[in-house]
């Protein structure tokens, strides 16, 4: 089944994040160099993603103690 290429958001998304075969990374690739509405959705998406990239998730140092504190307190109740 041969599926036509549309310009979306979705198909730009999936660019991004390298989900797309090479024939529809041509397709966006141009269609990006044709509409510079989609190069910006494009550019400022991978603005965001960068940003997200960088996140560092990390417990806080009371939520640590609380845990270990906790687990050194604990007896089963067997």
């Amino acid at each position: 089944m041969i599926q036509t290429f549309t310009n979306t958001q979705n198909d730009v998304i999936r660019y991004l994040y390298n989900e797309t075969s090479g024939q529809e990374n041509a397709l966006i690739e141009d269609a990006m160099l044709h509409d510079p509405e989609l190069l910006d959705f494009y550019l400022d998406c991978a603005d965001i993603k960068l940003g997200l990239d960088q996140i560092q998730l990390s417990p806080s140092d009371k939520a640590i103690d609380n845990i270990l504190n906790f687990s050194r307190n604990y007896e089963p109740k067997i």
